[in-house]
């Protein structure tokens, strides 16, 4: 029993380190951090712990965990949000992870690149980037466009404002093959003017 019980510790502690190091990375086509593509939501959220908020309808979903600031209070400028649908698995109906989206420069990839990089440094890594949507936010100056590397499973939101180059503002983790846009709207573009798509 004794030997039992070193096994199961020494499994937890060799497991501990993986689940850390893969914390804040971004894997196109498969995660960002510990959210998984295809990972049912209810386990999901057992890491996370319940969404900060949402929009859901029809069986599909999007939930939203906010950075905190110092005073424990919300930092909605800052999340990781989750798309899920609702499809078969494991033989049992459930909400599955689709698409995962962060805004914060926390997360990055294999290469280095994370929320902040510019056009230049992601278009030397990712050749086959293409604009997939353009949008305008009148009301703050910017102008928004969606890039999307289709076969790898990322896309890249940049963000333009007067007189200074693209920077990225948002990463997505689709499925590799898939369209960024092949689900429903982002809520954050709700109200901002479609410039193309």
């Amino acid at each position: 029993m004794k030997h039992l019980y070193f096994l199961a510790v020494a499994c937890m502690l060799m497991t501990a380190p993986a689940f850390a190091q893969n914390a804040w990375k971004i894997q196109p086509g498969e995660y960002i951090g510990n959210t998984k593509l295809g990972e049912k939501v209810e386990d999901m959220s057992k890491e996370l712990g319940n969404a900060d908020g949402g929009d859901a309808a029809m069986g599909k979903a999007w939930a939203f965990w906010y950075s905190r600031k110092k005073d424990d209070s919300i930092d909605s400028s800052r999340f990781l949000a989750v798309y899920s649908v609702r499809q078969e698995a494991d033989g049992k109906e459930a909400m599955v992870v689709k698409q995962v989206r962060v805004n914060t420069g926390s997360f990055t990839t294999s290469k280095g690149l994370k929320v902040g990089s510019s056009y230049i440094e992601i278009k030397k890594l990712f050749p086959a980037i293409k604009v997939v949507a353009q949008y305008e936010d009148r009301v703050k100056g910017k102008k928004i466009t969606v890039y999307d590397v289709r076969n790898s499973g990322i896309a890249f939101e940049m963000t333009t404002e007067k007189g200074r180059k693209e920077i990225c503002s948002a990463i997505t983790v689709h499925p590799k093959g898939e369209n960024v846009n092949a689900y429903i709207l982002f809520p954050g573009y709700e109200g901002l003017r479609q410039l193309q798509n």
